[in-house]
């Protein structure tokens, strides 16, 4: 699976690892070019290291980028292993999960491996969190089932039952306000809820929403991107939910809150939106043409740093 979603992906002419200016820049954006080309870095993360972390799809590294702009690489131990989202585990260790591998992926922050193979052949682990019991839980995008993983190694899958040939495709997932799980559903566009215990309840979106990212935002409710729309929209822990519109030619990806606001990665406008609670948005260009910005995270810094998938670097935004 690539994620350049049939569109070329960039050759990128500097191998430089420091931040690189580019046509069209934008004041308050730094760029990061990876050694490596057509990489396709995915998701990224705050590491227990407070420094930034992430992955790439297609090269199958766990990478960092250090303090003026350095990159570090470690390759996952598997063949080809397609590792696309990532967390930092309440044991001091990245965990990642290995969509083409079929595999979660834990790395020390000095590059030691250990990975757990998944029972089932195409269970395609995509979103992954930590969850309020320290375990890490995870979407089973092509499996339809939530996992979850304990830092010793003992896994545990909740199947999301459905009629085909509407299968979920549970994408993201975030630890609730109220102990329990949330999920997004991009296939039936649903919101899902799981108790540690593995009860399921699931909200139904209007159609067509597919719904990705999903954060818990700074009102205590959870926040998600509707892919398949021009909206963002929240879910109280009751189940109520409300829609906002992003704006013409929107298509919002993944989500976080940083700063006391939300923040959204647009692949129809190639910006990066900030929502605030009310429901108003504004969004940022980062320059330089279509960069497909994938997944985003806050930094130790204050900034929110983005995976420019298709333009093969690492960008941080200053807020």
């Amino acid at each position: 699976m690539k994620l350049g979603y049939g569109l070329l992906v960039l050759i990128v002419a500097s191998l430089a690892t420091a931040a690189c200016d580019v046509p069209g820049a934008v004041a308050g954006v730094q760029q990061f070019a990876l050694r490596t080309k057509n990489s396709e870095p995915a998701r990224i993360t705050l590491g227990p290291d407070n420094q930034m972390w992430f992955t790439e799809f297609t090269a199958g590294r766990i990478a960092t980028v250090r303090p003026g702009g350095k990159i570090q690489e470690y390759t996952v131990p598997t063949n080809r292993p397609g590792p696309y989202d990532i967390v930092s585990g309440p044991d001091g260790n990245l965990w990642f999960t290995e969509f083409a591998g079929n595999k979660i992926g834990r790395m020390t922050p000095t590059g030691t491996f250990r990975e757990y193979p998944l029972p089932n052949a195409t269970s395609g682990p995509y979103g992954i969190t930590v969850g309020p019991d320290k375990a890490v839980w995870f979407a089973e995008q092509r499996g339809n089932r939530i996992g979850r993983l304990t830092i010793d190694g003992q896994l545990t899958e909740f199947a999301i039952p459905y009629v085909a040939p509407f299968a979920p495709k549970p994408y993201g997932l975030v630890a609730g306000p109220d102990g329990n799980m949330w999920f997004s559903e991009e296939g039936s566009s649903k919101i899902g809820r799981i108790t540690p215990a593995g009860l399921l309840t699931e909200f139904r979106l209007p159609a067509g929403s597919a719904p990705e990212g999903i954060a818990l935002g700074p009102d205590g409710n959870l926040w998600f991107t509707e892919h398949g729309t021009t909206k963002v929209g929240s879910i109280t822990p009751a189940g109520a939910i409300h829609e906002y519109s992003v704006g013409k030619d929107s298509s919002p990806k993944n989500i976080i809150t940083a700063g006391g606001s939300l923040w959204f990665t647009d692949l129809g406008t190639n910006k990066v939106g900030r929502l605030t609670t009310a429901g108003v948005v504004t969004e940022r260009g980062v320059g330089g043409g279509y960069r497909q910005l994938e997944g985003l995270a806050a930094g130790a810094d204050g900034a929110v740093w983005l995976a420019e998938t298709h333009a093969n670097k690492v960008a941080r935004l200053t807020t």
